[in-house]
């Protein structure tokens, strides 16, 4: 049982791992192919045209984790995955980990920092 669950997850992870160069190879390509037939310029309008779309993905995959979350801890306690303890830590988790996903996707997504700094150099000038 226990060697299958093991096979299983190392089954899941390598498809996942694969799965990831995959998709950044064929976006790579798109954007290779999109450079190489438009201009810079075009193609920077493209990305600041998806930047609301994509923030707005980022945010409902936030909401999500956040959603089910509870489910998913549910789930690996009734499939034997993992103990009583362990799941009242894992739900006790949640609004942390979510706090930083949060977090991240102000700093990095929304670049906030930078955002910070530069009003702030501007009002020393």
């Amino acid at each position: 049982m226990f060697r299958s669950g093991l096979v299983m997850r190392r089954r899941w992870s390598l498809g996942m791992t694969l799965l990831a160069v995959i998709l950044a190879l064929l976006i790579g390509s798109v954007l290779w192919h999109s450079v190489e037939t438009s201009s810079v310029a075009t193609l920077q309008t493209r990305i600041d045209g998806l930047k609301p779309v994509m923030t707005g993905f980022r945010v409902g995959l936030i909401a999500l984790v956040a959603l089910l979350w509870p489910v998913m801890v549910n789930r690996l306690l009734r499939g034997g995955r993992i103990e009583a303890a362990q799941a009242v830590a894992l739900r006790a988790l949640r609004w942390r980990v979510v706090t930083w996903l949060v977090v991240i996707e102000l700093v990095l997504g929304q670049n906030l920092l930078g955002q910070v700094v530069a009003v702030w150099q501007e009002g020393m000038a």
